[in-house]
């Protein structure tokens, strides 16, 4: 957080500076391809250079003030911090006596408990741990490609480090929507310091990235570090976050993956009898073997039957 702003505030500074200065330009050929392409005029000129002044007046006067709410905001919340060291500390002593705590804890259960349990708890560490795991080996090639394509269209390495970091850690810690603001600030941001071709190859990169990432390296990722369900995750997350603000929400991804493990491991599974009209055809069992080897089967007890009776 340090780092982001203390290079986003004077790299929002330089964005209103670029957006002052090329404001009337930008207008200016939007208006000529819209009257030339689609005979249509867009605003007037004097009035986008006053819109173009307001803007860039306003996002400099934002980006002055924003180290001043940051040193604000970091004053308030030094309890957080002190809170966030506590859990760090009792985590860190929690991890050195794990196996001792353990014993001790399965000691209190009987035998035929005790491997159930202790099965059930290792999952929940290895599902939690594999999570975060995952989810930071995904920011950190998603923030090194960020990085290295914004430095190559001409972006300050300066501005390119916020960015890079702000980009990954959203795209990959926040499910759906962070996908989206992660690749759009970057996006807009080189769009207004370096110009349009620039901002297109960031967003190729976003695109093709996304693709690799969907389809290759988050499945092989996921499937060798964590069987914890994304969406479990982010569900527990929102629950955690809602009953204990930001503790509330890191706490709640080992008890969900102590539930998860809990339910794969005690639940007893059945056969899936019912099948919905709205399944595929290729997943449902063959139902007309089914209900053929049914009807045969009934069909020779009658057979059965009728020869005893005669």
């Amino acid at each position: 957080m340090i780092v982001m702003v203390v290079f986003l505030v004077p790299m929002m500074v330089t964005v209103a500076q670029s957006i002052g200065d090329n404001w009337s330009t930008w207008m200016g050929n939007l208006n000529s391809w819209a009257q030339d392409t689609l005979n249509v005029s867009i605003a007037d000129l004097k009035d986008t250079n006053a819109a173009g002044e307001d803007a860039a007046g306003a996002a400099e006067s934002w980006g002055k003030q924003a180290l001043g709410g940051f040193l604000g905001a970091l004053g308030t919340g030094i309890g957080l911090i002190f809170s966030t060291m506590t859990i760090a500390l009792f985590t860190f002593y929690f991890t050195v006596d794990y196996q001792r705590i353990q014993r001790m804890v399965l000691s209190l259960f009987a035998p035929e408990h005790q491997e159930r349990l202790g099965w059930t708890w290792d999952q929940a560490v290895e599902q939690t741990g594999g999570y975060f795991y995952s989810r930071m080996i995904l920011m950190v090639i998603n923030g090194s490609g960020f990085f290295f394509t914004m430095v190559l269209v001409g972006l300050p390495v300066l501005f390119a480090i916020p960015l890079a970091i702000f980009a990954g850690f959203v795209s990959e810690f926040i499910p759906a929507v962070g996908t989206y603001i992660g690749g759009a600030v970057p996006v807009l941001l080189t769009l207004a310091v370096e110009g349009f071709a620039q901002a297109l190859v960031v967003l190729g990169y976003v695109l093709i990235y996304q693709q690799v990432e969907n389809y290759w390296l988050s499945p092989k990722l996921s499937a060798k570090t964590m069987t914890l369900n994304g969406g479990v995750a982010f569900g527990a997350a929102l629950a955690g976050g809602a009953i204990g603000g930001p503790m509330g929400a890191f706490m709640a991804l080992p008890v969900a993956a102590l539930i998860t493990s809990f339910l794969t491991h005690y639940r007893k599974p059945y056969e899936v009898v019912y099948h919905s009209v709205y399944e595929d055809a290729d997943e449902v069992p063959d139902a007309a073997t089914a209900d053929a080897s049914a009807s045969d089967g009934s069909d020779s007890d009658a057979s059965k039957s009728d020869d005893s009776s005669g």
